[in-house]
């Protein structure tokens, strides 16, 4: 589901845009830590270190790129393949991933295509997690799309990402403002599928 707000943070500064990738790879990260100890796969610690340096690199010009490369190498050793795996849970694991390693790759080279493909996959975790919970089948279901965008976590996924681009909009930012949004979006270390 494609977040209509998000078109105003093309025209602002690189490193709002980069705070928006941030949260959403915090959002998303718990889903990653419930699959990886569910289903005996991959090390969280790895990807909680590749957020922190992303964290630590909002407010940098130019980030070291041999680092973020490192850093790419070791994220992409613990992404799972969904081919590997039946549960939804691997799809939440991957969007995990993907959202971290674009957010690497947005601090290198700020293309703002990065930060689209950041808010779809917090959008299409939640959009697997429903299908499945729910059983949809947009094959055989009128009403398949409106049940997803009315179920109560896409609701929030929506809500929170629409929030953190009205709060950008208003300000200029500092790392107290990015806990304030943390805060915000929390859900007591659940994720964004409430786990």
């Amino acid at each position: 589901m494609r977040i209509k707000e998000l078109d105003k943070l093309k025209e602002w500064d690189f490193h709002k845009q980069a705070v928006f990738a941030y949260l959403t790879c915090e959002r998303l990260y718990p889903n990653y830590v419930y699959f990886s100890q569910n289903y005996d796969f991959g090390n969280p610690t790895v990807l909680r270190e590749a957020i922190d340096y992303i964290y630590d690199n909002l407010f940098e010009q130019n980030p070291d790129k041999n680092k973020i490369q490192t850093i790419i190498q070791k994220v992409e050793e613990n992404t799972p393949d969904t081919e590997d795996f039946s549960v939804v849970f691997v799809s939440s694991a991957l969007d995990a991933c993907t959202s971290i390693l674009d957010s690497l790759d947005f601090l290198i080279h700020k293309d703002f295509s990065k930060i689209q493909s950041i808010s779809t996959y917090g959008t299409d975790t939640i959009d697997m997690y429903i299908q499945e919970i729910e059983n949809l089948d947009f094959n055989t279901d009128k009403d398949f799309q409106n049940k997803i965008n009315n179920h109560p976590l896409m609701k929030r996924e929506i809500a929170i990402q629409t929030g953190i681009i009205s709060f950008l909009n208003s300000k200029t930012l500092d790392y107290g403002d990015i806990q304030t949004l943390l805060h915000l979006q929390e859900n007591e270390k659940r994720g964004s599928l409430n786990l």
